[in-house]
């Protein structure tokens, strides 16, 4: 990016390194840097996107972010984005590679819910019936895989105890005891539980992310426990963390 490129593809650009910094507010020498482009430069093109409404300054850093009317934009064409088109094949393959029921769940940042995009059935004849509708991030391992990777004000957000109510006897409603989980997923880069959505079934999911990095949502398999020993664990383990990583490559490409 240079200081000739046009003034769209500079905005856009912007945009774009803004929606990566993790505290969500930036200061121009530091977005400039980010970018690529001039301070000079970078202050012009932020200040055509003030008078557009998709950025906002704070009254006492100075620094930027992305507006309210950008986060709506942003929603309004991931809800119209093809997620089940370009998920299919990972959960098709997911439920292939273990013979187990397998999932998508898209999260929504806005809600700090989840929403199954895509399931499939086990291949066995005892399965694991995957629920529909939006679900919370602190129940069972696809929530856990996404929670664990959003932005430090999010995951609290979604920790306030009035959110965090058991589905199961086995749902982790202790705010401590979930940071400690969620710790051992970001170390791990999956998150396996036993029976804290559905009773009876061991979850083990791993987070797919899109390209500026953010986290998209989980891919994730369910098995029945009487038919997950130790033997099992590194073989689905390992198919759900490739076939999430599979994912993720294929939406920087």
């Amino acid at each position: 990016m240079t200081d000739q490129t046009h003034p769209l593809e500079k905005s856009l650009h912007l945009l774009r390194s803004m929606a990566d910094v993790a505290d969500g507010a930036v200061g121009v020498r530091e977005l400039a840097a980010k970018a690529g482009l001039s301070p000079t430069t970078t202050h012009r093109t932020l200040g055509a996107l003030l008078r557009s409404g998709l950025v906002e300054r704070d009254g006492e850093s100075g620094k930027y972010m992305l507006s309210f009317n950008a986060y709506r934009l942003g929603l309004l064409l991931s809800a119209r984005a093809p997620w089940r088109e370009l998920c299919l094949p990972f959960v098709r393959g997911l439920t292939r590679s273990t013979g187990e029921a397998s999932a998508f769940s898209l999260v929504d940042r806005n809600r700090l819910q989840m929403h199954t995009v895509v399931k499939l059935a086990s291949t066995n004849a005892v399965t694991v019936n995957v629920g529909d509708g939006w679900k919370s991030l602190h129940a069972g391992a696809s929530g856990l895989a996404i929670l664990a990777f959003l932005p430090a004000k999010d995951r609290e957000e979604a920790l306030a105890s009035h959110r965090l109510t058991a589905e199961t006897d086995a749902t982790l409603v202790d705010s401590p005891a979930l940071r400690r989980a969620l710790e051992d997923v970001a170390a791990k880069g999956y998150a396996l539980t036993r029976g804290q959505r559905i009773a009876g079934a061991v979850g083990v999911a791993a987070p797919v992310f899109l390209p500026g990095g953010a986290v998209l949502g989980s891919l994730y398999v369910s098995v029945p426990e009487q038919r997950f020993d130790s033997g099992r664990e590194s073989e689905v383990v390992g198919c759900v963390m490739d076939s999430a990583e599979a994912f993720t490559q294929s939406l920087r490409k």
